[in-house]
């Protein structure tokens, strides 16, 4: 359990407010108190909501922020000791046999890069790299820099062995980076390992408000836990309402990370198959089982654009997807709603 100094707990009338955007719970649910517990971790802030009569909330909340923490020290490509910039590192000379944990969010990955024809790919670290979004400085790469990151990167050129759990690059500067699946994963083992020991049965836990996964529905809100995504163009208008019982919730924009460059802006989410920033909509959001692919499905969804999306959702019923398309000037942009997101979305 973590010391006193790493929690913060709060007894609040509603829970997350704001979100780049996403708002989450009790807005407009009632007056139900409930306790919220967060800390810091993956660059972003993680954080909790329990129902107030929930005495074990505390406990729990750091419990599973403790989760959090340690799969950050295995999957971050920004600390050279973690167990992902080994694999990084060694896996194009010989085999790596992965952590159990990290063995199935990447198997998780792969399986998603080929429903998705490649559009999420987590190994395409190159093309992050090259685009300086790994170290900087955030840059156009250069024709010849851009078309060798793109020859090293696909998960094609990944060799997984589930019987002996090992992962092999089959080319030297294969890389992965799992910053579009490791705050979902990081939600899903934490609500799994507090789900078991604490007995939770409502809840919601979210990530750079970005990423949600609930468990239950409040008392007061049967629908589930109420959460709205933002327009990514006027973050202070509300494009949509999803209500999370059970499921989770990714979305994907680049309204905030971006860099310009000869008079044109250039968004992080690049499209692994053509190694350029993706904009075909202003922002995706997807909703899934699990929360590591809700993320991995937004991402996708955001390069695939409207057809894409569609297609997807009508291949993987469980799946839905919230699109909102990049508006004409001084226009309120349109919302499109597919799949499983039909029966949880108010627009």
């Amino acid at each position: 359990m973590a010391t006193s100094s790493t929690r913060r707990a709060l007894l609040v009338p509603g829970g997350i407010a704001g979100l780049s955007r996403l708002i989450a719970p009790g807005i407009g649910a009632g007056t139900e108190k409930q306790v919220s517990v967060a800390r810091r971790a993956m660059g972003c802030e993680f954080s909790l909501i329990f129902p107030g009569e929930f005495r074990a909330a505390c406990d729990a909340g750091c419990r599973a922020l403790d989760v959090v923490d340690s799969l950050e020290q295995k999957l971050s490509v920004f600390r050279p000791d973690s167990e992902m910039s080994f694999v990084n590192r060694t896996a194009a000379a010989s085999s790596v046999q992965a952590d159990p944990e990290v063995y199935d969010l990447l198997r998780m990955a792969a399986r998603t890069s080929r429903e998705t024809a490649g559009a999420f790919d987590a190994a395409s670290g190159a093309l992050v790299r090259a685009w300086g979004y790994l170290h900087g400085p955030r840059r156009v790469p250069e024709e010849p820099e851009r078309l060798a990151a793109l020859r090293s990167s696909g998960s094609a050129l990944v060799a997984l062995d589930d019987e002996a759990r090992t992962v092999r690059f089959l080319r030297d500067g294969v890389e992965f980076n799992l910053g579009g699946v490791g705050k979902g994963y990081a939600i899903d083992l934490a609500l799994d390992r507090i789900r078991t020991g604490f007995g939770v049965r409502c809840a919601l836990m979210q990530a750079g408000q970005s990423s949600f996964k609930a468990v239950g529905a409040p008392r007061c809100e049967p629908r589930g836990w109420k959460v709205a995504i933002a327009d990514p163009t006027r973050p202070s208008r509300r494009a949509a309402v999803v209500w999370l019982k059970n499921r989770a919730l990714g979305t994907s924009g680049t309204a905030h990370q971006f860099f310009d460059s000869g008079g044109r802006r250039y968004g992080h989410i690049l499209d692994p198959r053509t190694g350029w920033p993706a904009d075909r909509v202003a922002g995706a959001s997807a909703i899934a089982d699990s929360a590591a692919k809700a993320d991995a499905l937004s991402t996708a969804f955001f390069v695939m654009g409207v057809e894409g999306a569609r297609r997807y959702c009508l291949d993987h019923p469980g799946a839905g997807a919230v699109l909102v398309l990049k508006p004409k000037p001084q226009a309120v942009p349109e919302v499109l709603v597919f799949g499983a997101a039909n029966a949880e979305v108010l627009l």
